[in-house]
């Protein structure tokens, strides 16, 4: 074994498949700060790097620099560390650099070759044996089978490094005299408190969680040119058929602050032995049907080849107790916070791998293995990335893409490292198109040299004459069937110097809406159609852009140059099916072609979102109903909607006709093309509460019903008292005065195939008269009547008041017809007064009179009540006024009898 110098930083990882490094950091005699934070002294170096772990900071990454380490912490400060004293210079490694120290396959690795000391792990604490500098001699120590620590040939006198165990990095610096002083700094895989797994809705926890991993004894092969190299002998190649919800951990990492996709995850068996696969998180970003929670991840199985040293089973057994399979949990490869032990892993040995078809850009191409160079090329543009796929991704063991020299110098084509993707960066000469041949090569999971395919498939790359993103058109539809123009500007400065080519070439009488997307980058198409869903939402038609404004303004080959001023948006919205969203971003592609071979000249993208009124903008609130700004509505019956008589009685239905709540609500309904969605109705969600704000224990349908809950100008929806509520057949009215709750729903423009459309909101309905919430009230608080006669009583000296205390009304007789009293207000059936006591005087008329017109002979007769003095005192005169929905307002007023007073 050659004999090398380190002066280390030390990657260790816990488990004996983890993977751990330490790297040499060289040793200067000047201390160089050149990053964000510039700390002169090692005292004060610690101190800051305590002080952000105190102020709960942790660390992203620690690298080697000159003369100690780089600590990038989560919030992007950064800071240098480095040794208070010059370390041994000792030996460098050939190329001048550190030393990398790996665990691989159980064992430590330097510089990429397997030593013979065992990255060994103790029996108390499950965790990798990590080397150490022996103080005294300076070398590094390993620890063998035995657990001995055992001294190697590597020096590192002097030297810092840094341990991370358990995510937790543990710097080692030599001060000015030489004595190691050390920092613990956690990573974010430290910092994971939570790991849970839910199920594929992110909505509920999962206990069970099943991957099934595929395995192939590999063929080796010594062929293949692809990013992943070679196969070896003895490899075991593994992977995971992620199509629909499969083998995907659904999980919940807490806190959420911790961005687990930037981690690698293991799984471990119960006793701590580590499975040789290795998984990723990918961000979930979708939107949930509750509250979404952060810290959501897709966690799948990284796919890999494992060295089996000729047993092809070796993996799977990882996985195995007895031919069961074992309980794991997942942990992050470089900390110790594991999941519960309920994930299991399925070995499935496949014997095939078939990719099945060449897919470009999610387009089915060709069969893998068949060359598609005859009939339509694939068509793309210059600076269109073309994503290469196979249908079946997991028996895929490796791909890359090739062309010829001339094409890839003519087009500028560029392919992706990963060897899955290309583009073209050049346009060819002239409008013509051009094609290349596009070079497929994959090799399955299966290996072997035979199971090498090259797939040819022409491609033919289109000149891009102008592209252009629009700014957002906001826009709030009144009917179904709306357009609105966006100015064709921006289109013809797309263009440059190519427009007057363009105006030559396009076609001008077709609708030019390629597709509408859901994303700028327009590769998710909306699903707004029938007959299929995403893919044929032309079908649907709810969208068409054209350069013709009107039938008047047609733009034809000849005017274009003039004409072309403005692309009109028509709309054609779909009331049930899949509808246009309110509130969405939709990006509408716009694709012009040119009029004799149909091939895309250029395209433009125009983004739009649709609005929908405020509901307080369609149901205006009445001031004087809502009062306060609040929901509920003080809802006084009114005499003009009494149409309907309580069965068997005289009186009339306690109705209160809601359009009186609102400010022109039928017309704003009308307006807002609102005919058929609009309700109100009861909502019974929550207990109803009294006028003092008191739960009743009911709901609203205990005490109410809507009548004609659909509003119309002939139907009028109404909240009904009911007039039995306890059902003992008696009178009880006992929703009055309660606050009713109505909700209403309705969808603009009656639009109901999406919830964006549709308007929700519950109101609180306060039923009352206006009569019972009044008082009588006596001219002076006080009405003086003769102690020993009698005395006339006129509407000068006894009136009475409604809720609004500046509302007066007379409750003397008006007049009489058909034989009935007729009132000064409308909602009054009688009227009577009573004595309050007897001993002071009595009523002796207690309904008003009629009042009698003057004549020749005779003067006129006002309406009056009379009451006779019995002794002289204050009592009160029991005023009870009827109104025509059966209430009886109980008031009084003050009469006092008094000597030598009369009429």
């Amino acid at each position: 074994m050659n004999k090398k110098f380190l002066s280390a930083i030390l990657f260790g990882a816990l488990m004996v498949s983890s993977t751990g490094t330490f790297v040499s950091c060289k040793d200067y005699d000047d201390d160089i700060d050149r990053i964000d934070n510039t700390l002169n002294d090692l005292k004060s170096q610690i101190a800051a790097l305590q002080t952000e772990v105190a102020n709960g900071n942790w660390v992203t990454s620690v690298t080697p620099t000159e003369g100690g380490f780089t600590v990038v912490f989560k919030d992007g400060k950064t800071y240098t560390i480095v040794n208070g004293k010059d370390g041994e210079k000792g030996d460098k490694g050939e190329d001048g650099k550190g030393t990398e120290v790996t665990v691989k396959d159980g064992y430590w690795y330097i510089d990429g070759e397997k030593t013979d000391y065992l990255a060994v792990t103790s029996e108390d604490l499950k965790e990798v044996k990590v080397p150490y500098i022996n103080e005294e001699d300076g070398y590094w120590y390993f620890y063998n089978d035995k657990g001995e620590a055992e001294k190697s040939p590597y020096k590192a006198t002097g030297a810092a490094y840094a341990v991370n165990d358990g995510g937790v990095f543990t710097l080692y610096m030599p001060d000015a005299n030489g004595v190691m002083q050390t920092i613990k700094l956690p990573t974010a895989a430290s910092a994971i408190s939570s790991i849970e797994f839910l199920d594929n809705d992110y909505q509920a926890i999962k206990n069970l969680n099943e991957i099934t991993l595929l395995y192939w004894d590999a063929a080796a092969t010594t062929e293949w040119k692809g990013p992943r190299g070679n196969i070896s002998n003895n490899i075991t190649t593994y992977s995971t058929d992620l199509s629909g919800n499969n083998n995907v951990l659904y999980t919940r990492i807490a806190p959420s602050s911790v961005d687990a996709s930037e981690l690698a995850f293991s799984l471990i068996d119960t006793k701590d032995n580590v499975a040789s696969i290795a998984l990723a998180a990918k961000k979930y970003d979708g939107m949930l049907t509750r509250a979404a929670e952060n810290g959501l991840y897709d966690i799948t199985v990284v796919p890999g080849s494992y060295a089996d040293g000729g047993d092809a089973n070796k993996l799977a057994n990882q996985f195995l107790s007895s031919g069961a399979n074992k309980a794991m949990a997942l942990k992050p490869a470089t900390a110790n916070y594991r999941s519960l032990f309920n994930v299991k892993v399925i070995p499935a040995k496949q014997t095939t791998a078939p990719l099945t078809n060449i897919n470009l850009n999610g387009n089915y191409v060709t069969i893998v293995g068949v060359d598609k160079t005859t009939g339509v090329a694939y068509q793309t543009k210059v600076g269109q990335e073309v994503v290469v796929s196979v249908t079946k991704e997991c028996n895929l063991y490796d791909m890359y893409l090739s062309a010829s020299e001339e094409d890839k110098a003519l087009f500028g084509i560029i392919f992706s490292e990963d060897g899955r993707s290309f583009k073209a960066t050049k346009s060819p000469d002239n409008v013509t198109d051009a094609t290349i041949d596009l070079e497929v090569y994959t090799l399955p999971n299966i290996g072997g040299n035979s199971n090498i395919k090259k797939t040819t498939i022409r491609v033919e790359i289109n000149r891009t004459l102008g592209e252009a993103t629009y700014d957002k058109q906001t826009k709030q539809p009144n009917k179904t069937n709306y357009s609105f123009l966006v100015s064709a500007d921006k289109l013809k400065a797309s263009l440059s110097s190519d427009l007057n080519a363009w105006y030559a070439s396009v076609k001008t009488d077709v609708n030019v809406l390629q597709n509408i997307y859901d994303d700028e980058a327009c590769t998710v198409i909306s699903d707004l159609g029938t007959n299929g869903g995403a893919t044929t939402n032309m079908n649907n038609k709810q969208v068409a852009v054209t350069m013709n404004v009107d039938n008047d303004n047609q733009v034809t080959p000849a005017n274009i140059a003039t004409k072309l001023n403005y692309l009109k948006f028509q709309l054609d919205i779909n009331k049930t099916v899949k509808p246009l969203k309110i509130g969405k971003t939709y990006y509408a592609k716009l694709s012009f072609v040119d009029k004799t071979s149909n091939i895309e000249l250029n395209y433009v993208v125009v983004p739009f979102e649709l609005t929908k009124p405020e509901l307080n903008t369609i149901l205006v609130k009445e001031s004087g109903v809502f009062r306060d700004g609040k929901d509920l509505a003080q809802a006084y019956m009114y005499w003009g909607d009494a149409t309907t008589k309580v069965t068997g009685k005289s009186y009339y239905q306690s109705n209160y006709y809601i359009d009186r709540a609102f400010t022109d609500m039928q017309k704003k309904l009308s307006d807002a093309k609102m005919v058929t969605s609009p309700t109100f109705a009861i909502d019974d969600a929550n207990n109803v509460l009294d006028a003092e704000g008191k739960d009743t224990g009911k709901k609203a349908s205990y005490f109410a019903s809507i009548v004609n809950p659909v509003p119309s100008s002939t139907n009028r929806a109404h909240v009904s008292l009911k007039e039995d509520t306890d059902g003992n057949g008696s009178r009880d009215v006992a929703g009055y005065k309660k606050d009713l709750n109505v909700k209403f729903t309705g969808a603009y423009l009656d639009v109901t195939g999406d919830d964006s459309w549709k308007y929700a909101k519950t109101y609180q309905f306060r039923v009352m008269s206006p009569i019972l919430e009044g008082e009588a009230v006596a001219a002076n608080n006080v009405v003086e009547v003769s102690a020993t006669g009698r005395t006339k009583l006129y509407k000068e000296n006894i009136w009475a008041k409604t809720y609004n205390n500046d509302v007066k009304y007379d409750i003397f007789a008006k007049g009489k017809a058909a034989g009935v009293i007729e009132w000064y207000r409308s909602d009054i059936a009688n009227v009577t007064f009573s004595t309050g006591n007897k001993n002071v005087f009595e009523v002796t008329v207690a309904t008003p009179t009629v009042p009698v017109a003057a004549t020749a002979t005779a003067p006129a007769v006002d309406s009056y009540i009379e009451v006779e003095g019995v002794t002289e005192n204050t009592a009160k005169l029991k005023v009870a006024v009827d109104d025509i929905w059966g209430y009886t307002l109980n008031s009084s007023v003050d009469i006092k009898t008094t000597l030598n007073t009369g009429k």
